[in-house]
């Protein structure tokens, strides 16, 4: 189980009455651009947004988890940020993982059981064997 912080900004005092700073994040999740990413890297304001997502991740240990493709990767080849080494820690794939997911580390996840089984076969997607009613299962 992994706990979560709700990080709210009710002024500009960054911290609470205890010290506690509020813009701190335990998960952060990353849906900005979906598999249609173009480009070679991510216009403003989606590389600052990128960036803070990044710095959260190294520098306060938040769990970066990306949802289909990571934000700034081109579903094909993989991350687009020359330098900036975008990688969540966890990839939560919708329907079957992109062929970008072949070039991700962490944890992976595949979602949904949506995909009817003719266009299954159509492309060749060999489906996970989803336990009981589940919607998700992790990939090895």
């Amino acid at each position: 189980e992994i706990p979560a912080t709700v990080a709210t900004d009710n002024d500009d005092d960054d911290d609470d009455d205890d010290g506690e700073n509020k813009n701190h994040y335990d998960i952060i999740v990353d849906a900005i651009f979906g598999f249609s990413f173009r480009g070679t890297a991510p216009r403003e304001p989606f590389a600052t947004a990128i960036t803070q997502m990044i710095t959260m991740q190294t520098q306060q240990n938040s769990l970066l988890i990306s949802v289909d493709v990571p934000s700034s990767w081109n579903v094909d080849g993989g991350d687009m940020t020359e330098g900036l080494k975008f990688q969540p820690d966890v990839l939560v794939s919708l329907t079957a993982p992109k062929l970008s997911a072949k070039k991700f580390t962490g944890r992976h996840f595949v979602g949904g059981r949506f995909l009817p089984p003719g266009l299954a076969e159509k492309y060749g997607i060999r489906m996970p064997p989803y336990p009981g009613v589940s919607q998700v299962m992790e990939l090895s």
